[in-house]
């Protein structure tokens, strides 16, 4: 491989880097860069209700833990969940002591370290676009990240793969400069290759072996390229095993007596091994399924996706593209082979992306490529449509009293952004249209996720069943009273909103329950005729309450909920 290519912005930043004005500037630009992520990803942080199923399920087993004290197994309910590591059960739950209570249930709490993963994030491919090509590269990289529609929405759920994402460029951030330092026929430095194997074992903690998958892959297709006895040296494989087996090893040990091994036979044969040999839960796609969703889910970069890759192809010689290219490459051809696929699983790419297209655009030429520039724009214009028509379609189809005109002002207003965007890329003004492109998505994901999703009542149905609760005086969590009975509905949010020790059963065995004091039960339309049957065989008043109804857009379910006070069968039977 060879060096970098003389010129450009990295000469002008490596010739300045002594000067004031340069240190002044690049402290501002890690500020304004860490500011917007923070503003970008907390769209929806606070406003949108916990989330079926995943981060429910995830938020759930933290308040067990901080309820038991127990930090090793990890428990939805009574149930083992032997899925993901214990990393991001530990940050959750020391948000929500920092920040609030584990009665609360403010499920932003628990959201908060997805933030602190994405703002970190950002900050590396920041750091590592400017190592490769200059700090205006990756200024314009880090906001393309913290605007993507798939960064903003990772980091509103409270689950691991944020966090996941701040760990693999942490650790590409200090695989960078260590295949700088081999290029440049130098030692690398210990405190940076101790940092890259810290955040390999970070990662580890968060989501087991992904990132081993996206890192090992990076380093197999750089060592390919050449230096790779030299790699192997500089990576300090054995010093890297001795940090991870003292960040991973205690808790793995702990789990592992805890569980009686089932926590690693599960986790691993269960689910990871499982996700690779066959779809779960109907999450499938056909190959160029991640390519097809890459140009919505990283919208920004959109109109400049097909020019980088023009541009990484001729660039391929560099070191500096060829490590990009082996972030990449490996890691997408291992995700589209799975056959478990999730439009997220390819976000610890997003990264390389992000500096691909923030170079193009830095070195963009019109005198070539109209072709690539007009099909971009095309592109970027039709997923804007797209997304600027959610605000309008979404509350006619999932709010109760919307009005004609919900969403069309809003929804105008960013067609119009987005038209224009869409022109100053077409006339090859990549710059002034990538930062307007950052700014509209930011901008748009703030309406769909703060705005329109919010008031999408008829999709947020256990927040309701939960008021409802507790408008009756009958919630555990709020005024102590007996669990609540769930009959026919079993989602996450419910629980985790009503308290861990809410009672999951049929029509029947919520009459049939111990009813000393009143206790609310909530009972599935087709589950109630056996209910009220039950209930009046043994004497039972059911009181009804309430009445919810909506769509459980876990499985695309109708459903019509009825709450009840029931608690005067004791009375009853003394009445008589």
């Amino acid at each position: 491989m060879r060096g970098a290519p003389a010129g450009g912005d990295e000469e002008r930043d490596a010739a300045l880097m002594t000067s004031g004005e340069t240190i002044r500037r690049a402290r501002w630009r890690v500020w304004a860069v860490a500011a917007f992520a923070l503003l970008s990803c907390a769209a929806g942080v606070f406003s949108l209700p916990p989330l079926d199923r995943d981060e429910s399920r995830f938020a759930q087993a933290t308040a067990q833990m901080l309820e038991s004290g127990d930090f090793i197994a990890i428990r939805f309910q009574a149930d083992e969940r032997n899925k993901k590591p214990v990393g991001i059960h530990w940050l959750q739950a020391a948000s929500v002591a920092a920040f609030s209570s584990v009665d609360a249930r403010e499920i932003w709490a628990y959201r908060l370290p997805s933030i602190a993963g994405a703002v970190l994030a950002a900050l590396f491919t920041y750091w590592i676009g400017a190592r490769l090509y200059g700090a205006q590269t990756g200024f314009f990289a880090a906001l393309l990240l913290a605007s993507a529609p798939a960064l903003v929405g990772e980091s509103t759920i409270a689950k691991t793969d944020a966090m996941l994402l701040a760990t693999i460029a942490g650790a590409q951030w200090a695989l960078v400069h260590i295949v700088a330092a081999i290029m440049e026929k130098q030692k690398p430095a210990l405190i940076t290759v101790a940092g890259f194997w810290i955040a390999v074992g970070a990662g580890l903690l968060i989501k087991g072996p992904i990132i081993l998958i996206v890192v090992g892959a990076s380093l197999a297709a750089i060592a390919a390229r050449g230096s790779r006895f030299e790699l192997l040296a500089g990576v300090k494989p054995l010093f890297g095993a001795v940090i991870l087996i003292a960040m991973a090893a205690p808790w793995a040990i702990a789990v592992d007596m805890a569980t009686d091994g089932r926590f690693f036979a599960e986790a691993v044969g269960g689910d990871m091994l499982a996700k690779i040999s066959a779809a779960q839960e109907s999450h499938a796609g056909p190959p160029g399924y991640y390519l097809a969703l890459l140009f919505a889910l990283f919208w920004p970069a959109a109109a400049l996706i097909p020019a980088a890759a023009r541009e990484a192809f001729a660039d391929r010689n560099d070191w500096r593209c060829w490590f990009l290219i082996s972030w990449i490459a490996p890691s997408w051809i291992i995700f589209e082979l799975t056959a478990t696929k999730l439009p997220h699983y390819t976000l610890p790419l997003y990264p390389a992306i992000a500096i691909f297209v923030a170079r193009a655009a830095t070195r963009y030429d019109d005198s070539r490529g109209a072709m690539t520039r007009r099909a971009g724009a095309v592109i970027y214009a039709l997923v804007g449509a797209a997304f600027a028509s959610l605000i309008v379609i979404a509350p006619r189809l999932y709010r109760t009293g919307f009005s004609t005109f919900d969403g069309a002002a809003p929804a105008a207003g960013f067609a119009i952004a987005v038209a224009a965007t869409t022109i100053l890329f077409w006339r090859s003004r990549a710059r002034a249209a990538l930062t307007s492109a950052i700014f509209v998505s930011s901008a748009m994901m703030w309406t769909i996720l703060a705005g329109a999703a919010p008031e999408l009542d008829r999709l947020h149905v256990s927040p309701r069943l939960s008021a409802a609760v507790e408008a009756a005086g009958l919630h555990p969590l709020r005024n102590s009273a007996p669990s609540v009975a769930l009959a026919g509905y079993r989602e996450p949010s419910a629980i985790f909103l009503l308290g861990t020790h809410t009672i999951l059963t049929d029509g029947r065995g919520a009459a049939e329950l111990e009813d000393d004091a009143p206790r609310a039960v909530i009972v599935e339309k087709r589950e109630e005729p056996i209910f009220l049957q039950r209930t009046a065989e043994l004497g039972s008043d059911a009181e009804p309450l309430a009445v919810i109804g909506g769509l459980n857009y876990s499985n695309g379910d109708e459903v019509l909920l009825r709450v009840y006070r029931v608690g005067a069968r004791t009375q009853k039977a003394e009445a008589k």
